[in-house]
């Protein structure tokens, strides 16, 4: 039986072209849904090495299987969508999903080359999802308004088509913004939810019979007092933020406004804090609305939820990272305001995602670039390596997914996606 170290090798042998690799995808920069050039690469790989796929999955993405026996199920998951430039020439890889893309298929070629899961029964599946960023959202409601998709982002399409079903963890990889150390380990994301708000009134001259209208303006002001105040509420650890604006305010200043909207994000570190803060906010628009005799409405669209991590399977993780860094590298338990869909994913299976550095500049930002390949692609590539290793090889490293608890979860979480009132 294959060691991790010789299994380990396998990246090494491979550098030049994890590199190479590397670079091409960086270059190939495609906004969510539009990812089509770079899931012909990963197939044409695929092709070459001949590992089983299955392609245009939610679209763009492309989903492939490793092993054949019906015992533990790993799940990998790789972003591969871009972002726009912000000087609007083109788009760039600024969240770094690239890296992820290349570490899934230098870990597809090690775990393939090896033939390590032809002596076992588990299965490893690579996850390569489309439009994880949450951006675009008139050609992404297009597409669900034709049929073509259900909701706006690739993970929570492939939910929805079954593709996790029977999936026992799920691991993911992604970069931060750290110089001084080599990794992090147990972070947390935000949920958030959008949410919109229209008070409706009535029209009046502004002069001559103010009171004989209904001033929407002052419903939705009242109501922006409310929420700042809501937000003292929440304890800081609970990451709540509330930062809302008037996306449409009145009209001429000589009338009573009967229309006003007001929009924001309410985004959380726990889905409890979420969904309270969520059902507090629409009672600062109710009562808000009342006191002046206005009416309203609250349309709900569901963004990512909180990203909860597996401490059983970090514990893994971490074990791992420790072959390749001291534990000073390591930073513990980070919280980050940022958001992801892999966060419905951990809502729903053991989940875990990692960071790693070796990137400079800002996300997000056309200074985004790879500055340490070393620690993105070969040691990182690694230290995930090697936790597939340890969750194959040894049975007491595994976190089992409940079926039961599963089927419950899912139910509630479409429950999630679903929830709108128009």
């Amino acid at each position: 039986m294959i060691t991790k170290e010789e299994l380990l090798q396998y990246l090494e042998k491979e550098r030049q072209a994890i590199f190479q690799r590397g670079d091409a995808f960086f270059q190939c920069a495609e906004l969510g849904f539009c990812e089509v050039e770079t899931a012909r690469r990963i197939t044409d790989l695929l092709e070459e090495w001949g590992i089983p796929y299955e392609k245009e999955v939610a679209l763009t993405g492309v989903i492939a299987t490793l092993g054949k026996g019906d015992g533990y199920h790993i799940a990998f998951v790789a972003d591969i969508d871009a972002l726009p430039r912000k000087d609007g020439k083109g788009n760039i890889h600024s969240c770094g999903h690239s890296i992820q893309t290349t570490m899934g298929l230098s870990l597809l070629k090690a775990l393939h080359d090896s033939g390590i899961l032809e002596q076992t029964d588990c299965k490893v599946r690579f996850y390569f999802t489309p439009a994880e960023e949450y951006i675009d959202f008139e050609y992404r409601d297009e597409l669900i308004a034709a049929g073509k998709l259900e909701f706006r982002s690739g993970k929570q399409n492939m939910i929805s088509l079954g593709c996790f079903d029977g999936v026992d963890c799920v691991l993911s990889a992604h970069a931060n913004g750290d110089e001084r150390t080599k990794f992090d380990v147990s972070s947390t994301l935000a949920g958030f939810m959008a949410k919109k708000a229209v008070f409706m009134g009535r029209a009046a001259h502004s002069g001559a019979a103010p009171h004989l209208g209904r001033n929407t303006l002052h419903g939705a002001t009242l109501a922006m007092n409310a929420i700042s105040f809501l937000k003292d509420q929440f304890a800081v650890e609970k990451g709540l933020r509330l930062n809302p604006v008037l996306t449409v305010g009145g009209g001429s200043v000589n009338t009573i406004p009967d229309e006003t909207v007001l929009e924001t994000y309410v985004r959380a570190n726990d889905n409890e804090t979420l969904f309270e803060a969520c059902r507090r906010f629409d009672g600062c628009v109710e009562h808000c609305a009342k006191a002046l005799d206005l009416e309203y409405k609250i349309s709900n669209t569901a963004g990512y939820l909180p990203l909860a991590q597996s401490k059983v399977l970090n514990k893994v993780v971490r074990e791992n990272m420790l072959l390749h860094c001291s534990s000073e590298e390591i930073v513990e338990s980070p919280v980050s305001g940022a958001s992801g869909d892999v966060g419905d994913l951990g809502f729903l299976i053991p989940t875990i995602q990692f960071g790693f550095s070796g990137v400079r500049g800002r996300f997000h930002d056309d200074s985004f670039e790879i500055s340490d390949y070393e620690n993105c692609y070969i040691t990182s590539g690694k230290v995930m390596l090697g936790t597939i290793y340890d969750l194959i090889m040894k049975p007491n490293c595994r976190v089992q997914q409940n079926k039961n608890k599963y089927d419950v979860k899912k139910l509630e979480y479409f429950g999630w996606l679903h929830q709108k009132l128009e």
